[in-house]
């Protein structure tokens, strides 16, 4: 009988003194080796063994579980760029907790050409023992993963029926231990917050302005982060401040004490659903109030003295309404240019922006001097630079914290100023992200016009899209008596549409007969 030896094919090794390392702990694992514990040992051995670590990966509490790592998966998007002869990781779980991830990110590891060294678990991989144990470690690490996964959830359950602390932070409240357990309590220096949020929002204070106070109060939400307008939103609709406990499907009424009366938390979901029925409202141009929405503020000037062009309206004798646009200057007798219809040179400069972006010719031409305007203004001026140096100093940040908390110096204190770290840090990956975007987005004409063109066909009838494409395309609009000329953030060509080029459009631009009867006033004035 004929035996056939079966064998894993070997990928031939890079013959270099190169090696990656990478780094991983999670959340449920702080009695695991920290990252700094990982990189320093990874460090050790690399340096014994004549290697020299030319990058590094990590990710910091995230399962391994996950596939979407950030850290996880730039490396195998780097390892066949770089071709390093070793890749440096704790042990099997550091890499992934499951067998099909990583028997995937193994075959994509080797066939760059780099072996992988596992410092916890010294495990010869050309021998069929060592592959006998490889594949035995990966599966242990996946039935770990399965059996903490239902441990943690039967926990956390337990946690939810008591309506005990799940590790869900919520601003006005703080946690204290009753019975071993962490429960949610009052904190007495941002309750108050809470209490001003919900009186003032029922009152009729619009968000914005509730958030600019307390931005100027210096204050914070429980991650660490300015308050923005999404965020008090979710925390307007937050059952928890009337006593609610929530936690997926656990619902614990009076689980938690209650910052908000019921009478008070009932208003202010009164108004966020009027507001949000308002919201069709600015669909067709109006605000949350109810009031016109002048969208070309801001951009329209008057082309006869350069002033800019306010939205007005006014009452004739009859009682009916109207709304244009008028230079600025006009109010103070410094110019002469004529009003003109509001809905007519909105809609006017819509056909011009549809023309702008439908053009394919155009999107090309906009696109290498889009190119050449990025070259001259942005590309040397070190922003990518100081946004990452300011991250490694907050990663530096980060990990003396780290150092402190896993010497048995722990506190609220240390916590909180973790926390806030680590948002930051998030903030920062942001930044930096759509900068490096931004880089390799502008780098040739090519690429711009690929991302101008995911504007084709755009619906122009979402406000938020329009703006959009204004805000990118359109530097400044110049209306004058006979004619309408558009300028380009990046190019000195223009766009210049005259009034006979219109000939045969309904509707008449400049205010006249029964609209003329009145003199101009500001929005919202009377007469």
């Amino acid at each position: 009988m004929e035996v056939i030896h079966l064998a894993r094919k070997k990928s031939k090794l890079n013959d270099n003194n190169l090696a990656i390392a990478y780094y991983r702990y999670s959340s449920h694992s702080q009695n695991e080796a920290s990252i700094e514990q990982q990189r320093e040992l990874a460090h050790e051995w690399a340096d014994a063994h004549g290697l020299k670590i030319v990058r590094e990966y990590e990710d910091a509490a995230i399962s391994g579980t996950k596939e979407d790592r950030p850290g996880f998966q730039l490396m195998l998007s780097e390892v066949a760029k770089i071709r390093p002869n070793t890749l440096i990781a704790w042990k099997t779980d550091r890499l992934g907790r499951d067998k099909y991830v990583l028997a995937m990110a193994k075959k994509t590891i080797r066939d760059a050409g780099c072996e992988i060294h596992l410092l916890a678990e010294n495990i010869p991989t050309d021998t069929a023992e060592g592959i006998l144990i490889e594949g035995l470690m990966e599966a242990l690490a996946e039935y770990y993963s399965r059996n903490l996964s239902v441990h943690i959830q039967r926990g956390m359950d337990f946690n939810a029926e008591h309506a005990n602390f799940n590790g869900h932070k919520v601003f006005g409240f703080k946690t204290e231990k009753v019975y071993k357990k962490r429960k949610y309590v009052i904190d007495p220096d941002t309750a108050p917050f809470v209490q001003l949020m919900f009186a003032k929002y029922a009152e009729g204070e619009p968000m914005q302005s509730i958030c600019d106070e307390f931005n100027e109060a210096g204050l914070r939400t429980s991650r660490g982060n300015p308050f923005g307008v999404k965020t008090m939103h979710r925390m307007l609709k937050n059952r928890a401040y009337i006593g609610e406990y929530r936690h997926g499907e656990f619902v614990v009424p009076g689980g938690m004490p209650a910052l908000v009366d019921g009478e008070t938390f009932d208003r202010a979901q009164k108004r966020l659903a009027e507001n949000k029925r308002k919201g069709s409202q600015r669909a067709r141009g109006m605000d949350e109030d109810g009031a016109p929405r002048y969208w070309l503020t801001g951009k329209l000037y008057c082309g006869e003295c350069g002033e800019t062009m306010q939205g007005v309206s006014g009452t004739s004798k009859t009682g009916r309404t109207y709304y244009y646009y008028y230079c600025s200057a006009q109010r103070k007798k410094l110019c002469t240019k004529k009003k003109v219809k509001k809905d007519w040179i909105e809609d006017l400069v819509t056909d011009v922006l549809r023309y702008i972006i439908d053009d394919s010719e155009n999107l090309m031409s906009l696109a290498v001097d889009a190119a050449v305007y990025y070259k001259e203004h942005y590309k040397e001026t070190g922003y990518l630079e100081s946004l990452e140096a300011r991250r490694k100093e907050v990663e530096k940040g980060i990990a003396n914290l780290m150092k402190a908390i896993e010497g048995g110096a722990l506190s609220d204190t240390l916590i909180e100023r973790l926390n806030q770290l680590e948002a930051q840090k998030a903030s920062l990956n942001d930044a930096i992200q759509a900068e490096n975007v931004k880089v390799s987005l502008c780098e040739d004409e090519h690429s711009i016009k690929a991302y101008f063109e995911k504007f084709l066909h755009a619906d122009f009838d979402n406000p938020e899209t329009r703006d959009k494409i204004l805000e990118y395309f359109v530097d400044k609009i110049y209306l004058y008596d006979e004619k309408l000329v558009v300028t380009s953030w990046y190019s000195e060509d223009k766009t210049e549409i005259t009034w006979d080029m219109l000939k045969g459009a309904d509707g008449d631009p400049f205010v006249k007969g029964e609209a003329a009867e009145f003199d101009c006033f500001p929005l919202g004035s009377t007469k």
